[in-house]
């Protein structure tokens, strides 16, 4: 049990400044750390903040305060002040971090502390976050992301390999994904249309993104290995096998299950060359990542005993599919490696439009068209759960079916994949049972900060780091789900901008909003927040700062960037209800996704009946006087645009 949920508090504040000092505290939580500290003292400080290792004294001053027993737990702290110290017990350098960035959690505006004591402990042993492998330009944005994983207390980043890791024994397969990714990102949208409209027959999802559309060399890699396994996060490389291998394939079609797509994505597992090429790649990225476990991908499994190499073996496809990934097991089980999947193909979810998915019959409409024409069916394979080894990891990301394909995989170890916990309808602990250890929020889209705040994955972050942690949040009750998902919002804002006390003139502060209203789009497969089509849909207008000295700077503004609807609905029932009118046959959505994808670089709040957005505008030149900040949008808008105040 936890003895309190946020540990006690007490009188005396103190203030965390400049002049704290430290005392064996990891030196990857330096940058952190500094984004709180108060520019200016106006309590009493801090004098040092100190790791010490979980000793007999702490743990009788908790049972003594608690009146509990202290039993152990796995990335535990303890955080007490003493003096005018703050002191962080842990056994271990998760433990410490977590500690550290659990303190910058309680810091109040003034980046003042005051709590007796605080135990806490993860409820989930998974934290993830999937994304693609960045590109060259990008490593900066890897690098603030895993360290805002630290932060938000996750412990797992999955990266999607593909062709965007250097092959030294393959460098065809480089050269091939930068010349498909280029071609794939010809314009916006340009992979979804050659994916789901073109040909007839379903099409995995086109990942141009991945590397930057090229590759990283592997001592690249390596480096930014040993920066993420310092802050205490585990890489899974994702090394898409069988579906997903256009990359493979570029180079090889011979290999291709379906021969006569043009850019097929799915190699045969009937072919044994195919799985030496697959092998070689295994190799290569065991020997850079070094790694306890592989994501050997599997999802959209689509074409399925087609080509006529696996038709002539009379096996149904069930039994191809669990041939396939047994084999691809027990290769990475002789290497001591783990194996993940997508488990989409174990579960039988049969939907009463007509359209089942994953592991089901599959019954193929071109462009996904119930209604439209009938172009045949994907094989069952559900059926492969029996028999395929109970050791691979399971990521469900399936879960918004529903509680009872849970079930369907209980006898193997599970992660929830592509997890957005605030759209859970409740009961995750329960979802959970006895072989579920946490879940994983997953980008499908470049690797920059855009594309993170507006797909979400900053809020699922925020709000799946008090899930994977708090024992006593029951996000089955409406109530206690307003205030983590509000909590969500404030620590994203925070972290982004750092505490009131930190700002000193760097920030215009802006409370805005916008009568615009744009149903919502993630920014994935190929769609890009950049051209043309982006800046019809989202270009705003400018905020224009003009100082006393006569010069200006010019701040564009987009729409689901830093601003947002003011008729967006909160959460509950009425998001769901919006969310399924923009997604015809849809489950629905808790939270509403017009909402949380303006998280992170806006605080919204309610005034006066309205959804407004505070947004602080980064002043770049701080040390002048500024004489006047006003919006100009764009010229014949057929929507308003309202500026509440500015403060500066």
């Amino acid at each position: 049990m936890k003895f309190y949920k946020y540990g006690q508090e007490q009188d005396l504040k103190l203030q965390f400044t400049s002049n704290t000092g430290y005392i064996d505290v990891p030196e990857v939580t330096y940058n952190n750390l500094s984004r709180f500290k108060a520019l200016n003292a106006t309590e009493t400080e801090i004098k040092t903040i100190i790791v010490k290792p979980i000793n007999e004294e702490i743990i009788s001053y908790v049972e003594g305060k608690s009146g509990a027993k202290f039993q152990k737990h796995d990335e535990e702290f303890i955080i007490r002040t003493e003096g005018e110290n703050v002191v962080v017990y842990a056994d271990d350098n998760a433990g410490a971090i977590y500690g550290l960035m659990t303190f910058l959690r309680l810091l109040d505006e003034n980046s003042c502390f005051a709590y007796d004591y605080i135990l806490d402990y993860p409820e989930s042993s998974f934290r993830g976050v999937k994304i693609y492998m960045p590109g060259y330009d990008e490593l900066d944005h890897y690098r603030a992301l895993v360290d805002m994983m630290m932060y938000f207390r996750h412990n797992t980043i999955m990266i999607e390999i593909g062709g965007s890791m250097e092959y030294k024994r393959h460098p065809e397969i480089n050269e091939g994904w930068e010349e498909y990714a280029e071609f794939m990102s010809e314009y916006s949208g340009k992979a979804i249309k050659l994916q789901n409209h073109t040909y007839p027959w379903r099409k995995n999802s086109i990942h141009v993104y991945n590397g930057g559309g090229s590759y990283l060399t592997q001592d690249t890699l390596r480096e930014l290995k040993a920066y993420t396994n310092a802050r205490g996060i585990k890489i899974i490389p994702e090394v898409p096998s069988t579906s997903h291998c256009d990359y493979m394939l570029i180079r090889r079609p011979d290999l291709a299950e379906r021969p006569e797509d043009p850019y097929p994505d799915t190699f045969c597992p009937s072919n044994p060359e195919s799985y030496e090429l697959l092998f070689d790649i295994f190799d290569e990225v065991i020997e850079v990542f070094e790694p306890e476990v592989i994501n050997v991908g599997h999802d959209e499994f689509y074409s399925l005993n087609v080509c006529d190499r696996c038709r002539k073996r009379l096996k149904d496809g069930w039994e191809i599919f669990a041939e396939d990934l047994t084999k691809i097991h027990d290769y990475l089980a002789e290497k001591g490696v783990k194996t993940m999947f997508w488990c989409d193909k174990l579960q039988n979810v049969v939907k009463e439009d007509g359209m089942n998915f994953g592991g089901a019959i599959n019954y193929v409409y071109f462009n996904w068209d119930v209604n439209g024409k009938f172009l045949g069916t994907i094989p069952a394979t559900w059926m492969a759960r029996d028999v395929i080894p109970k050791d691979i990891i399971c990521m469900n990301w399936f879960w918004s079916f529903g509680e009872k394909h849970d079930e369907e995989i209980r006898e193997f170890p599970v992660v929830f994949g592509n997890f957005r916990g605030e759209n859970m309808k409740g009961g995750f602990r329960k979802r959970c049972g006895n072989n579920t250890t946490g879940g994983m929020c997953s980008s499908w889209a470049a690797t920059q900060p855009v594309y993170l705040q507006r797909n979400r994955i900053y809020f699922s972050m925020a709000y799946q780091d008090m899930l994977f942690w708090d024992s006593k949040y029951d996000d089955t009750d409406d109530r206690q789900y307003e205030e983590v998902c509000n909590k969500a919002f404030e620590n994203l804002y925070t972290y982004n901008y750092g505490p009131m006390s930190t700002r000193g003139n760097r920030f215009i502060e802006i409370v805005h909003t916008s009568d615009r209203y744009e149903w919502y789009r993630e920014l994935v497969d190929g769609i890009f927040a950049h051209g043309p089509e982006y800046e019809k849909d989202f270009y705003l207008g400018d905020y224009v700062v003009t100082y006393t000295d006569g010069t200006t700077y010019n701040k564009r503004i987009y729409l689901g960037e830093q601003v947002g609807s003011h008729d967006v609905v909160w959460y509950g029932s009425k998001a769901q209800e919006e969310y399924r009118q923009d997604n015809p046959g849809s489950a629905g959505t808790r939270m509403n996704n017009r909402l949380s994808e303006v998280s992170y670089s806006t605080l919204p709040e309610y005034i006066d009946g309205k959804i407004y957005y505070k947004y602080l505008l980064e002043n770049p030149n701080p040390e002048k006087e500024i004489k006047l900040v006003e919006f100009k949008g764009v010229e014949n808008a057929d929507w308003n645009f309202e500026v509440k105040s500015i403060k500066y």
